[in-house]
């Protein structure tokens, strides 16, 4: 279907242009979820880095841990936010099959 097959008939138009705009709109959420999640890993490693380095190997280790514990939940986050936005995909594209 083309662009030019929409402008003949209004009332498709009408109802997917919402849908494409929903789309859009939870991907510019998406996209401000990640950057959240990247601020708050920059943060945790900028506190870390803040608090000095240190020789006691416990410090370290617990350091490092957190470290590793932000970066798993940057991942989730980033991954959770990939997976609704392929379900919006799924459902827009389930919603432009019944048009055509």
């Amino acid at each position: 279907m083309r662009l030019s097959d929409l402008k003949e008939n209004d009332l498709q138009l009408d109802e997917i242009l919402p849908a494409v705009g929903a789309a859009v709109g939870g991907i510019a959420r998406g996209a401000a979820a990640v950057g959240g999640a990247v601020a708050r890993g920059a943060a945790a490693v900028g506190g870390a880095v803040a608090g000095g380095v240190t020789n006691d190997p416990q410090a370290q280790a617990k350091m490092q841990a957190q470290q590793a514990l932000d970066r798993a939940n940057q991942k989730k986050e980033i991954q959770d936010q990939i997976k609704q936005t392929q379900e919006q995909l799924a459902d827009l594209q389930k919603q432009l099959a019944a048009i055509r």
